[in-house]
């Protein structure tokens, strides 16, 4: 059995992700990008919506959950939402339709531990993002995502993580291992600096609860090969700010870093806003 994963969209205009086993459908997050392109880039990929079996939330941010997109498909589809149980309130506080969910039975809350989902086996993992400190912010327990495929001894492992504000040692061994990963890469740090983003931003931004830079990245994927042997053969380079980051960037950043630790033989895609990866299966 292989996983197939695709990346719909990711930034802070919306964030999906397609995992396929194909007993098994679920997306990680589904906001903003809208019904008809999630519904349209499901259909390129073989998928209809009517497939899905669940959505994963990582956290209560309104590109990664809200009211005008994730709602109404799990609503009319009678898709469940899992969220960790440290965000419900802020999903409720989000909007209060949410509730309405809940009460058809179509939230399910999990605890940053594992379980299994329809053969697919979930380890959630704690990520340090959330409020910049200048508003109430409605974030939730932000979460990575570990997917486990077993078929007789061997296990298929994904790992997905994106608004990582930090990388510690715990979520590197919690990414490591993985077949192919999905990880932030959000911005140049010059590039952020010289923006003109108000300054409360930029400094929550280049702070440990806002978004990776491409050099954090790469030194964390670096350090997520080696932790796990060499296994892992595909990386998604995701959540790309569009405005103090470019793919040439990104990409350049990670190469650099995998090149000075001799790591080779590892595909590298970028997701962009509304343009999908390319399919990888593992």
């Amino acid at each position: 059995m292989a996983i197939k994963i695709k990346v719909l969209g990711s930034g802070s205009g919306g964030n999906c992700t397609l995992v396929d086993t194909g007993r098994t459908r679920v997306l990680i997050d589904a906001a903003r990008l809208g019904q008809r392109y999630i519904t349209a880039r499901l259909s390129e990929t073989g998928v209809d919506i009517k497939e899905i079996d669940a959505i994963f939330a990582t956290h209560m941010h309104g590109d990664h959950v809200d009211s005008g997109v994730t709602y109404p498909i799990c609503r009319k589809h009678d898709i469940p939402l899992f969220v960790h149980e440290g965000s419900f309130a802020d999903l409720v506080r989000r909007s209060s339709r949410f509730l309405e969910l809940e009460r058809a039975g179509l939230v399910r809350k999990f605890r940053t531990e594992r379980f299994v989902f329809n053969g697919l086996t979930i380890s959630p993992f704690e990520v340090s993002h959330g409020s910049g400190g200048w508003n109430a912010d409605i974030v939730g327990r932000p979460v990575g995502f570990r997917m486990s495929l077993f078929d007789g001894p061997r296990e298929t492992v994904f790992s997905y993580s994106t608004d990582l504000g930090q990388v510690t040692p715990e979520i590197e061994q919690a990414m490591a291992g993985a077949d192919a990963v999905v990880i932030e890469c959000n911005h140049d740090v010059e590039s952020e600096k010289k923006s003109s983003r108000p300054r409360f931003l930029v400094e929550w931004v280049l702070g440990p609860r806002g978004h990776l830079s491409n050099d954090q990245s790469a030194k964390a994927l670096a350090n997520i090969i080696k932790f796990g042997r060499g296994r892992t053969r595909h990386a998604v380079l995701a959540h790309l700010s569009e405005d103090c980051n470019t793919p040439v960037l990104a990409m350049s950043a990670v190469r650099r870093e995998l090149d000075r630790n001799d790591i080779c033989n590892v595909n590298i895609d970028i997701a962009l806003q509304r343009e999908p990866s390319a399919e990888i299966i593992i």
